[in-house]
């Protein structure tokens, strides 16, 4: 009765089972019963079903619409994404946690998918802030609690102080936003100019618009792990457990390019040039100096960490070529945003696996067995390991971008929909060397993703 009364709520039915079974998760994580606190994973991944199929429901028979909230393809996609890959999520984090934390991990698991689609459906200033940092301060906590290797401690220090930086930015940003519009409501009705879409629109060029937005991507480049913003995430990839590593790869930076994309498309991706010229360096630098740095890694996770940091300017590329504005002939392969979000969805997949296999390798140590980490300790494992091995092969290679896997039509949809840009001779041709930049990136990638395999399945055991 009460979401037939209150559309809202409706709206947010999968986001409300989220988190109250993130609560109960929490709850029954406090019980001192070892079997009623073992039930916390199972409850947890029972949440994600229920609020799939609160999801499906609401496809079927959409609620009225509400000015807080959006109700397009994205939050649905958003949706989508969240549901699945985060089940994965769950199922490669149930060894992590220590059995008086399962409530709290899973429960902030929980906490943070419902985040980033709330993300997604904000409409309006403050509830996007929030929603973001609904998602970032339970990482913050899931860093500290997957390790007690005082390399977690610091990981979780570094990036909780970054982080509020970051936040602050975005927020400082977002304050010139609401100066220049005089609402924090990001799309109004049609036609309605009382909202900072309709404003910006009329007056694209004001100096507390191109401002606001200049701060505002630089906040959220801390959550993408884009160049300047980029030089926390070796220590953090590496301080964590593999597979809330696996995490940071996906729940963060989804949340991050999907705000950054309602920020453009506030302008109808009709932006100044210092924006334009702003996001085009970001990529580019972003994939050089992350294929870069991980050139020089002998560490597995510090190399995947700086392939996180080459794989977002991979994504920029295609938040740089915009979405097709014209009617006539538009396809996925002319559209960048949504090439942008299919590649996030591919690596987020590939990201967790590779690391889900490094978890499962183990090693002796001084204080008991943890899981592999360098090329020395990799190597030979495929004479242990068959079958791990295997699977972290095809996610590297799939990382890489090898012909046929999902990495390859990634890169192919947003290179195509940067090469089909035609607002303008100077912004083609802009895009063109930066599919070239691409590319040439891609070939220096393949250089450290073929050192894991070779690690694996050409060199000798460690002792």
């Amino acid at each position: 009765m009460i979401l037939g009364v209150h559309p809202l709520l409706q709206s947010l039915a999968p986001e409300l089972v989220l988190v109250v079974g993130a609560a109960l998760v929490m709850l029954i994580g406090l019980s001192k019963r070892r079997k009623v606190a073992d039930s916390a994973f199972s409850i947890a991944l029972s949440t994600m079903a229920i609020a799939a199929y609160a999801a499906y429901r609401l496809q079927q028979s959409p609620p009225p619409g509400d000015a807080t909230l959006l109700g397009d393809s994205l939050v649905s996609f958003t949706r989508l994404c969240v549901l699945g890959v985060g089940f994965l999520i769950l199922l490669v984090l149930r060894h992590v946690p220590e059995q008086e934390e399962r409530g709290e991990f899973f429960g902030l698991t929980l906490c943070a998918f419902a985040g980033i689609v709330m993300v997604a459906a904000a409409n309006d200033l403050v509830l996007l802030f929030l929603s973001l940092e609904l998602v970032s301060v339970p990482t913050y906590i899931l860093i500290g609690l997957s390790r007690r290797d005082i390399r977690a401690q610091e990981a979780t220090g570094k990036y909780f102080f970054l982080g509020a930086f970051a936040a602050a930015l975005t927020l400082y940003g977002f304050s010139f936003l609401y100066g220049a519009a005089g609402t924090t409501q990001l799309f109004g009705a049609a036609g309605s100019p009382h909202s900072i879409a309709g404003t910006i629109r009329v007056d694209l060029d004001s100096p507390l618009v191109v401002i606001g937005l200049l701060l505002s991507i630089g906040g959220l480049a801390f959550k993408i792990a884009a160049v300047p913003m980029h030089f926390y995430i070796a220590d953090v990839y590496q301080g964590a457990a593999s597979p809330v590593t696996g995490l940071l790869g996906f729940v963060p930076k989804l949340a991050g390019f999907i705000a950054l994309i309602r920020l453009l498309s506030v302008s109808g991706w009709d932006y100044p040039d210092a924006l334009f010229w702003l996001l085009w360096v970001m990529a580019a630098l972003t994939m050089i100096v992350g294929n870069t740095l991980a050139l020089w890694q002998q560490n597995v996770k510090r190399m995947l960490a700086y392939s996180s940091v080459a794989h977002t300017g991979y994504m920029l590329v295609g938040i740089t070529a915009g979405p097709a504005l014209a009617n006539a002939g538009r396809s996925p392969l002319r559209d960048g945003p949504t090439a942008a979000l299919f590649y996030m969805v591919i690596y987020g997949v590939m990201n967790l696996g590779a690391f889900a296999v490094l978890s499962f390798f183990r090693k002796s140590g001084p204080d008991g067995e943890d899981s592999v980490e360098t090329l020395d300790e990799l190597a030979g494992a495929a004479r242990r390991h068959r079958w791990a091995s295997l699977a972290l092969a095809i996610c590297v290679l799939g990382l890489m971008g090898f012909p046929l896997t999902g990495g390859f039509f990634g890169k192919f949809y947003l290179l195509t929909s940067a090469l089909s840009v035609s607002t303008g001779n100077f912004r083609q041709n802009a895009m063109v060397v930066l599919v070239v930049i691409a590319v040439l990136n891609s070939a220096i990638a393949a250089a450290y993703y073929l050192r894991i395999v070779a690690s694996c399945y050409l060199r000798k055991p460690a002792e």
